[in-house]
């Protein structure tokens, strides 16, 4: 018995020595996104599409492989599945289709809003962030905001930017609801099961809006599979799936305040792949943000 709980003791700090890598390395895929996305001129709602389906058929193997004892699933949590499918369909489309009325600048920054609903929610489900957390949330908001607002006032769009700023705010609220229920419905499931599970709702549910917007499936050039397939291989397997495997250990407000940091990642990478050179608002907005995340993800010392 000993040796066994020194063993359990051990696997739960080497997993809590790993959430500082998987974090990294999430925000690092995802910040690839926004570049992928402008290389491979592909309709919004194809491209989640196939990066949602893609995801669910990759990670479908190892869902139930190996097999394990467990209860199976209460109608409750399917539904809490389902929903968390329907959540990540929803912030695809609607962050998406915002990049046609608003700026990109604009979008990015009301979609960051996600940790703010993500606190409201948590405190709500019994993990109420710490003042700490709070700090670190409205630090990391105020830098992004910097960061995407600067230069807004040089972009004329007229009301229909209001449209699509309506539309990013939507997607951080649905962002949100996407994390809180994985929080809650993988202390249950494996990961791969989970995020199987939620990529294929996700896909069903995109292809239908595909289906009825009319947006191309297929015929699309090499390079656009090519970006397609860097998509699900980054952003999909190594942003929102390492993400979801750290729900199991950190809360849903750490992971949404990371995300923050993904305007500050994709500046920096269309600087090298673009020649895309950062405005002075980045490198006053990037303290902030980089601050933030560090207060709301690192727990100080007790001494």
């Amino acid at each position: 018995m000993h040796a066994e709980r020194e063993a359990g003791t051990g696997t739960r700090e080497l997993r809590s020595s790993l959430v500082p890598l998987g974090l990294v390395v999430g925000i690092t895929a995802i910040s690839t996104s926004p570049v992928l996305v402008r290389l491979g001129h592909l309709p919004a709602l194809s491209l989640a599409f196939w990066r949602c389906l893609a995801g669910a058929l990759l990670l479908a193997p190892f869902a139930w492989w190996p097999r394990r004892r467990r209860q199976p699933l209460e109608r409750q949590e399917v539904g809490r599945l389902l929903a968390a499918g329907t959540f990540l369909a929803v912030h695809f489309g609607l962050f998406n289709a915002s990049l046609s009325f608003t700026t990109v600048a604009s979008a990015a920054v009301l979609v960051s809003a996600s940790p703010l609903f993500v606190g409201l929610g948590a405190a709500m489900l019994g993990e109420p962030p710490s003042r700490r957390a709070w700090l670190g949330i409205g630090l990391a908001t105020a830098g992004a905001a910097v960061i995407g607002l600067g230069d807004v006032g040089d972009v004329d769009l007229g009301p229909r930017a209001l449209l699509g700023d309506a539309m990013a705010f939507a997607g951080a609220a649905t962002f949100a609801g996407y994390l809180l229920l994985g929080r809650s419905i993988r202390q249950r499931l494996p990961v791969a099961a989970y995020a199987a599970s939620v990529y294929g709702t996700a896909a069903a549910l995109l292809l239908g809006a595909c289906l009825v917007t009319g947006a191309a499936l297929g015929g699309y050039p090499a390079r656009s599979w090519l970006v397609v397939a860097a998509v699900i291989a980054g952003p999909q397997l190594l942003g929102h799936t390492v993400f979801n495997g750290l729900l199991a250990t950190v809360t849903a407000t750490v992971v949404a305040v990371v995300t923050l940091a993904e305007p500050l990642g994709a500046s920096l990478l269309a600087w090298v792949v673009f020649a895309e050179v950062p405005s002075v608002w980045l490198f006053a907005g990037a303290p902030l943000v980089l601050a933030g995340v560090w207060l709301a993800t690192v727990t100080p010392r007790s001494g």
